[in-house]
């Protein structure tokens, strides 16, 4: 075994971090995350770009998290008679790979020669984590966690302690998967080889995209630039009916919202449809249920 506890752990954000394949990096890497695009982390990793600074309420966030993950700890360790973890977050890398690698562990549980992967996520609801009801965890996390029992050489079946703000904590189990691990290293490995070639991912339609190459030209030289006319046609085009879409939109959520007074969910039978979450002070915030199908409507209302 390879992998080895890191004493002089690499600060996030810093070069060294950078440069390194981490747990956080891999669903942007496959191109699954919801937060950050390829072409977002590719310019990071690249030096093009700084990432973006940790905003004082992003920074609230992680606060919250790290004390919540002192209470989620003993939760999952009343759930596991017999088994141990850590206090605070370790951190793991395989010296066997050709490249800079961490796996860093919210907790770590031991019982006897065993080990297992112990992570802890918190969220306002099951929706926002990304749980349609199911139990599935969210493809980016599964991937986080299969990227850190590959690190660590853990192959018990890893847990997720999700901490939602309203509602009992959940404890999620992941398998480990070789060939899936054995994919991810792969796009790995195509990934350092696109970044040493100078070669970054095409662009994309998410914000984290859109952000990235706002942040790449900040500059302005007065300068006149010629546009293909069909992108010219269609970005117009897309303007003009963004316009349309948020108005007809908003009075659908007025009218959602009115219907629902002060309920919480939303349904047609059993399908739901969207959930109100209370926001900062009196504010209450509408989110839709995205994994819900429109024609599976029109199927339980006939």
């Amino acid at each position: 075994m390879t992998s080895r506890e890191v004493t002089a752990k690499a600060a996030p954000g810093s070069p060294e971090w950078l440069k390194m394949i981490t747990a956080s990096k891999i669903p942007s890497i496959l191109g699954i995350s919801r937060f950050k695009s390829q072409f977002s982390l590719w310019h990071e990793m690249a030096g093009n770009v700084e990432p973006e600074p940790i905003s004082e309420s992003r920074q609230d966030d992680f606060d919250y998290g790290h004390a919540v993950e002192l209470a989620a700890a003993e939760y999952w360790r009343y759930k596991n008679d017999g088994w141990v973890i850590s206090r605070g977050e370790v951190q793991y890398t395989d010296d066997a790979l050709e490249f800079g690698n961490a796996a860093t562990i919210d907790g770590r549980a031991s019982r006897g020669a065993w080990r297992r992967i112990v992570e802890i996520k918190t969220a306002r609801d099951l929706a926002e984590w990304g749980d349609d009801g199911s139990g599935d965890v969210p493809a980016d996390y599964a991937a986080q966690v299969i990227w850190q029992q590959l690190i660590t050489g853990w192959h018990e079946p890893a847990n997720i302690v999700l901490w939602p703000q309203y509602g009992k904590p959940k404890i999620y189990a992941i398998d480990y998967d070789a060939q899936i691990a054995a994919e991810i290293l792969a796009r790995v490995r195509e990934w350092n080889a696109s970044l040493a070639a100078g070669i970054p991912p095409e662009l994309d339609d998410t914000i984290s995209t859109y952000e990235t190459v706002r942040r790449l030209h900040p500059e302005v030289d007065g300068r006149e630039v010629q546009l293909d006319p069909d992108l010219a046609h269609d970005y117009l085009t897309a303007v003009a009916d963004d316009k349309e879409i948020t108005k007809r939109l908003r009075g659908l959520k007025s009218r959602v919202l009115d219907v629902m007074g002060k309920a919480q969910t939303a349904v047609v039978i059993d399908l739901k449809i969207a959930t109100r979450t209370p926001g900062r002070g009196d504010s209450i915030s509408l989110r839709s249920n995205t994994k819900a199908d429109p024609a599976e409507i029109e199927r339980l209302a006939a």
